[in-house]
């Protein structure tokens, strides 16, 4: 089944051929001149900005009517999004209204101001479809690119989702939405609007016909209200510094960085706040727990105020007396149980003379008498780039939620100490409980929390119990044949990510293709020739190669996953290679250049070859080798970059490329399972030790994080990790402590 996806959502980058490239032209070159310069003037590029004011994108759309009507898709102008139309004169008009618009269909109608001078338009075509094979032109900005024409045929009408649709064989690209297709009389049959997600030469638009609907029940929006469509009511609320706040029935959604320090950003309510007692309470929820966003009080309007808000998983309270970081006061910052990460969290604030006390879910969390703002606004307030979502805001004498009755409180301990009364309940303990339905549910989704971090805790134990055996394993290796350990220790360590591998079945293979090559070599043959009946066999007969397609793939650093791809990095295909040297006889050892592992074939003293085993043995010469040093680290080469590596520091770097690949996909237990391995193997290796106590650390393994900051602190001779183990060995016993 083919899928196909609006042009601006594709991301394919393919080379775009221009009309001299096209080997059959749509009609002579001189007549097909006279025609692409008769449609390039009413061909309008339309740039849409997004929420931070950048260019979020660019797509295409041309003139229909000489008193400033342009045609373009709608996904083209989004929705509320700031857009401008420039001809290809490099005219920019002034957009008055959005005609119609229809995002069923796909298509938009902008009116724009062309003052006194008319703008030259595009004749539609009258005919309901083009025929099958009618040789067609595209205009558009493909990509970006400018003023761009493209040649094909009309391949077949085809129904998309309900709608006929023309199939195009010529390449479109993101930027060519909105732009017309014209036939050969320069009349415009189509709108470009899809490309096919299976094939870069396949392209469709929709029908000129379905834009009369549009044009003919016109419901023209201001430009000025079309990009203010979802903003907060500006009689209820002030948005300051910048970021955009939308409103959604009784939503509010703020997006995008403030103006502020910090990304910092407020919309204040204008209502009135009551003396000299009052409460604030909004319901918010954040996107990545690692953002910050909540209430706004005592605010001058400007850059003076208290915020109470979450921020890194904390509940903070902090007084704003100015513009920068350095006039800011945390005036406390705590912990608590009550705050349900993920969630909506309703927040209050209760403002009393020299008193503020601040509840979680109900909950007093935080209690000041700080003094330094008395009075001024309240509404909401967001930093960084995070994009929270709130909702019932209130102001008032009393805002707290009505606590649940005795009944509703027995029957859900009841239901917390015998699970299984969830199937007992009957309509009437439900409508019960939805009495004091807030603090019933607040008091059910705290306990989901608890027993969803209890899960969480017992799947790490369960993987932390998964990989000992491999841990211990490999440390054995390390310290009873370290010079031996080379293919084990790889299996291994592919291991740790695939706990049902075989590494014995997979040795007992290595072990087979290194018979298979000394069958075809005879026992007078050279080193020489040895090498080459073992490129023969990987390269040739085999097919092994560098996986360059999907460098990154974990595959590529899993042994396991090489030996039956028969693909993967420098560094694996090099230990598989040296494997199969050592069986046919051959001395190949690794060499470690910054960037990019290879492997040396020892023939003698005199006589060594450097290979790169990812470009199928590519033998090179000590200028490529050089040259490989100088593009990976802007430097020459040196004696170092060509020693030779033993079996532990290649399993290392082995670790080191999989702890990479695990930083850029945030997978914390990944790292942690490498860090274990790279301890398992240089128990002694202060770097390594510290890379583990931070993991452990970050994934709440408290205790033996404690257990490697102990080693730090008696193992550090530098007194560098000494000083830094002890304060955050003080910080996690703390941490424990809170619990």
């Amino acid at each position: 089944m083919q899928h196909f996806f609006p042009i601006a959502l594709v991301l394919s980058l393919v080379a775009f051929p221009t009309v001299a490239d096209e080997p059959n032209n749509l009609v002579k070159p001189q007549v097909l001149k006279k025609l692409i310069q008769s449609v390039n003037p009413s061909v309008a590029t339309i740039r849409v900005n997004g929420r931070d004011g950048q260019q979020m994108g660019i797509g295409t759309g041309f003139v229909i009517d000489a008193h400033g009507l342009i045609a373009t898709n709608f996904h083209v102008i989004t929705e509320g999004r700031p857009f401008t139309v420039e001809l290809s004169s490099g005219r920019v008009l002034p957009v008055l209204a959005v005609e119609s618009s229809d995002r069923t269909s796909d298509l938009a109608l902008l009116r724009v101001d062309v003052g006194e001078d008319k703008i030259p338009s595009l004749e539609l075509a009258t005919d309901s479809l083009p025929g099958k094979g009618s040789r067609v032109l595209a205009f558009g900005n493909p990509l970006g690119m400018r003023d761009s024409v493209v040649t094909g045929i009309v391949s077949a009408i085809q129904e998309i989702e309900g709608r006929e649709m023309i199939q195009l064989a010529m390449p479109t690209q993101p930027g060519n939405s909105g732009g017309p297709l014209v036939d050969s009389e320069g009349k415009v049959i189509g709108i470009i609007n899809m490309k096919s997600a299976i094939d870069d030469n396949l392209g469709f638009a929709i029908p000129i016909s379905q834009l009369d609907p549009l044009r003919e029940k016109s419901n023209p929006v201001l430009y000025e209200r079309w990009i203010n469509l979802g903003r907060v009511n500006e009689k209820k609320w002030l948005p300051l510094f910048n970021a955009t706040w939308n409103q959604r029935g009784g939503m509010i959604m703020a997006r995008g960085t403030g103006s502020g320090f910090g990304g910092r950003t407020l919309c204040l309510s204008k209502s009135e706040v009551p003396e000299p007692t009052f409460e604030v309470a909004v319901r918010v929820r954040l996107d990545q727990e690692s953002g910050a966003a909540g209430i706004a009080f005592h605010s001058d309007g400007e850059n003076r105020h208290y915020g109470f808000y979450p921020s890194n998983g904390q509940l903070r309270l902090t007084c704003f007396k100015g513009p920068s970081v350095y006039s800011w006061e945390v005036l406390e910052e705590v912990r608590s149980k009550y705050y349900l990460p993920g969630e909506w969290n309703r927040l209050r604030v209760r403002i009393e003379s020299g008193k503020l006390q601040c509840f979680v879910n109900g909950h007093l969390v935080i209690e000041s008498s700080d003094t330094q703002l008395t009075s001024g606004k309240s509404g909401l307030v967001k930093f960084r780039d995070t994009k929270p979502d709130f909702k019932r805001f209130e102001i008032g004498a009393d805002l707290a939620v009505p606590p649940m009755t005795k009944q509703a409180e027995a029957l859900i301990g009841d239901i917390f100490s015998h699970p299984s009364r969830i199937r007992e309940l009957t309509p009437t303990d439900i409508m019960d409980l939805g009495e004091t339905d807030e603090a019933s549910n607040l008091k059910i989704k705290q306990r989901v929390a608890s027993l969803e971090k209890q899960a969480a805790e017992l799947r790490r134990l369960a993987a932390d119990v998964t990989i000992a055996p491999i841990l211990r394993e490999l440390a054995q290796l390390a310290r009873n044949d370290p010079d031996n350990m080379l293919l084990q220790g790889a299996l291994l360590i592919a291991k740790l990510d695939n706990p049902d591998i075989d590494v014995d079945a997979y040795v007992a293979r290595v072990d087979e293709m290194g018979k298979e090559i000394s069958e075809k070599i005879k026992g007078t043959d050279d080193a020489d020739t040895k090498r080459d009946a073992l490129h023969t066999y990987l390269f040739q007969e085999n097919g092994f190669h560098g996986g360059s397609t999907e460098y990154y793939h974990p595959a590529n650093s899993h042994l396991n996953r090489v030996i039956d791809d028969r693909e993967g990095l420098p560094i694996t295909l090099s230990i598989l290679y040296m494997e199969l040297g050592r069986r046919i006889g051959i001395e190949v050892e690794g060499v470690g250049l910054p960037g990019h592992f290879i492997v040396r074939q020892v023939i003698d003293a005199k006589d060594q070859k450097l290979i790169d085993v990812f470009e199928r043995g590519k033998v090179l010469t000590m200028d490529e080798a050089a040259n490989m040093v100088t593009n990976r680290s802007n430097r020459s080469i040196t004696a170092a970059d060509l020693r030779s590596q033993d079996p532990i520091e290649i399993l290392n770097r082995v670790l080191g490329n999989l702890i990479g690949v695990a930083g850029n996909q945030q997978d914390a237990e990944g790292i942690n399972r490498y860090c274990e391995a790279s301890v398992a193997i240089q128990p002694d290796a202060i770097i390594a030790r510290r890379m583990r106590s931070q993991i452990r650390m970050m994934t709440r393994r408290d205790a033996a994080a404690i257990r490697d900051l102990d080693w730090l602190i008696d193992h550090d001779d530098e007194g560098f990790a000494q000083a830094e183990a002890t304060r955050l060995r003080e910080t996690v016993i703390q941490r424990l402590s809170d619990k």
